[in-house]
């Protein structure tokens, strides 16, 4: 799913880029010189030539170019993956049976089950942009976030699919309005969630708000190109109460 994002940013950005310089679209394609004639003859069929490396796929290099997860083995031929740590440990204060106080700033009630997911507000999950910031290399996963990874959540918002379709098993959940493509506030990686469902959902019309409640296994995994943070959190296995 995430790759499906980027990509579409990466249209997004490059369509951008042709309308402000329309001479670029417009500038003449200058004439090739002729290839000059080869230095040495050309192997026949039957002369064995030298071994040539396979053509890079196209999943491949887009790896390369994105850099991939944090948390992931970096590749051979990639870039190393920053370090991601965990910062100081919440500090929990017990309220009832259900009901804990986070940092004596965020309220979580439930068990973190499946049957009892914890309902943890958009406010708990933006404040991990205290201490996470990938333009000035630092990587710091709040130990009240850090202690999620791995419950099952509950949480309202908007939600979109990646692509205009009619039938979507990944969605983008939201605090903010957004269409999913023109119309509304774009989402940070701090204020939305990429949510995997374990079944399908029916999704029609344009340009739409769509608002309901997502119940999933939440993961913590943050997600860079560059000094750019594209993602932070995932639900999977999750399924959506949709209102709209």
């Amino acid at each position: 799913m995430r790759t499906v994002w980027l990509i579409t940013a990466l249209v997004i950005g490059a369509a951008i880029a042709l309308l402000a310089w329309p001479e670029a679209r417009t500038a003449p394609v200058p004439e090739l010189a002729s290839p000059a004639p080869p230095a040495t003859p050309v192997p026949s069929p039957t002369t064995p030539g030298p071994a040539t490396a396979p053509p890079t796929t196209a999943s491949a290099a887009l790896d390369d170019l994105l850099g991939g997860s944090l948390l992931a083995a970096p590749s051979v031929a990639g870039p190393a993956a920053p370090t991601v740590t965990v910062g100081t440990p919440a500090r929990i204060e017990r309220i009832d049976e259900r009901t804990i106080r986070i940092d004596g700033e965020f309220t979580i009630r439930g068990s973190g089950t499946e049957r009892d997911p914890y309902l943890v507000t958009w406010e708990l999950l933006a404040s991990a942009s205290r201490e996470l910031d990938a333009a000035a290399g630092r990587f710091t996963v709040p130990g009240r976030i850090a202690d999620l990874r791995g419950a099952w959540v509950r949480i309202s918002g908007y939600w979109a699919p990646p692509l205009q379709v009619f039938e979507a098993r990944e969605l983008m959940v939201m605090l903010n309005k957004w269409d999913g493509c023109c119309v509304g506030l774009p989402p940070t990686p701090f204020d939305s969630i990429e949510a995997t469902l374990s079944r399908s959902v029916q999704v029609q019309g344009k340009h739409l708000f769509r608002f309901g409640t997502i119940t999933g296994r939440l993961e913590v995994e943050p997600f860079v190109a560059g000094t750019f943070l594209l993602g932070l959190y995932r639900l999977q296995d999750a399924v959506l109460e949709s209102s709209s």
